[in-house]
């Protein structure tokens, strides 16, 4: 199996997070909320269960226009304007609970514009002190900005308490509610649970007639990644590509076919993007040749690797060098194969690429060039088989007839138990080799044709 870069860290927030509560611009704040605020609010909301009649304030007419103006400071972000109205409403001793809670809404939405964000949560917490004359809507949407705010700051389970009692007081949690609740799970590492909320929320996004938002499918998708159930994460990751075509996606899916023992699928989207030049890092070029020769086409692996190189995108080192100089040779360009074979080999830190070399350039006959190889293998050491690698250099000068080396060659060769054997019957050998040609080249003794007269 291709080893990837693993996807299972390349995880970020998924859902944006905006808030509007009645008359206020989106925000965003945050503040520590602790297990009895949840409690109380808990208590709240579970008071209102029991159907009675409430009675809800309004801004009286005094305050109206003073109201209106604070609107307009604030949509203009005027924030001193907002802040000296604020002052001198709040100093008004007569104000009645819903005054107050768009007065603390305001100052809420003023902290968070100048990241002043303990404040901001502390003012929005103000609103849901207490329900007396509040809107039941009003009251309830607060407690779904805190759970917004304390998510954004990563307070989770702070965050999940708030949402799970904001969401016991609808009829039909909107599909951002259930992504809300879905990633707090998420984050707490709780997938399970985050699972079903999540699909919760596309569900309800698709029945509008929505293509889901790309943030809850790559939420979605990385639920399944967490859970290692990939199968399930195949057709999320194809709807990303479908509604939002990323090359990011691309590998994603490959990543996953890969994931799924599927080399020859993971091999064609490689090729599919290699061919529309959307591949272009070191990394994903030799991830492509890597691939090409585990599907054995290695023609196309060193010509993926020829290019890379001589672009300067795939890096001049010993690995890359290495599979370059293997492509070739698997694809039977022999000769092609040698200068990247030795170029590896001046990289490598042992001397088994020299041998390698060496053993390539005896293929070839080319008995000088690897008798220079297989001594640098010798000389860097660090061998698997020192002893063949000395029967090879031996044969090496035996090829050239310097028999003289050859046989001090297969003597040292001698000392290696694995090739001993070997190495002597290359030594005598040899030494027939010498007396061969000795008797060969010796000259020739001339016969005596005189002969002598018959006395009779």
């Amino acid at each position: 199996m291709i080893k990837l870069k693993s996807i299972k860290n390349q995880l970020k927030p998924f859902i944006s997070v905006s808030l509007s509560v009645v008359v206020m611009l989106p925000f965003l704040a945050a503040v520590e909320v602790t297990a009895l605020d949840a409690q109380q609010a808990q208590a709240q909301t579970s008071r209102q269960d029991k159907p009675k009649t409430v009675k809800v304030q309004s801004i009286r007419q005094k305050y109206i226009k003073t109201f209106e103006k604070i609107q307009e400071a604030f949509e203009t972000e005027n924030n001193a304007e907002v802040e000296r109205l604020l002052a001198k409403l709040s100093s008004e001793d007569d104000l009645n609970n819903i005054e107050k809670a768009y007065i603390a809404n305001y100052r809420g939405n003023i902290c968070f514009s100048i990241d002043r964000l303990d404040c901001a949560l502390r003012e929005f917490k103000k609103v849901t002190a207490t329900r007396d004359g509040l809107p039941e809507s009003f009251y309830n949407q607060m407690l779904y900005v805190i759970a917004q705010v304390l998510f954004s700051q990563e307070k989770y389970r702070d965050a999940l308490s708030y949402a799970q009692i904001w969401a016991k007081t609808q009829e039909s949690p909107t599909a951002d509610a259930y992504m809300l609740i879905g990633q707090a799970h998420y984050m707490l590492k709780e997938y399970d649970k985050a699972l079903p909320n999540v699909q919760n929320g596309i569900a309800k996004y698709i029945e509008l007639g929505s293509v889901p938002k790309e943030g809850w499918l790559n939420l979605l998708s990385s639920i399944y990644r967490q859970k290692d159930d990939f199968k399930k994460m195949l057709p999320v990751v194809k709807q990303l590509v479908q509604h939002y075509p990323k090359k990011t996606y691309l590998l994603t899916m490959a990543g996953i076919f890969n994931e799924l023992d599927d080399q020859p699928r993971m091999t064609a989207m490689y090729q599919a993007m290699y061919d529309q030049g959307l591949l272009a890092t070191e990394s994903e070029l030799v991830t492509l040749a890597s691939l090409e020769m585990s599907q054995e086409n290695p023609f196309h692996a060193s010509q993926i690797m020829k290019k890379g190189i001589a672009s300067g995108v795939v890096k001049k080192n010993l690995a890359n060098y290495r599979l370059y100089s293997q492509s070739l040779y698997a694809a039977r360009e022999y000769d092609d194969a040698l200068e990247p074979l030795a170029k590896a080999a001046s990289l490598s830190g042992d001397g088994k690429l020299y041998n390698q070399l060496g053993q390539s350039f005896i293929a070839l006959n080319r008995w000088r060039e690897a008798e220079n190889a297989l001594n640098s293998a010798i000389k860097k050491g660090g061998l698997s088989n020192t002893g063949q690698t000395l029967i090879s250099r031996g044969l090496t000068q035996f090829e050239q007839n310097n028999f003289k080396a050859a046989e001090a060659t297969f003597v040292r060769a001698q000392k290696y138990e694995k090739v001993s054997k070997t190495a002597a019957n290359w030594i005598r050998y040899v030494k027939a080799e010498v007396r061969r040609l000795k008797e060969l080249n010796a000259p020739i003794q001339e016969i005596d044709t005189t002969v002598e007269p018959v006395i009779s």
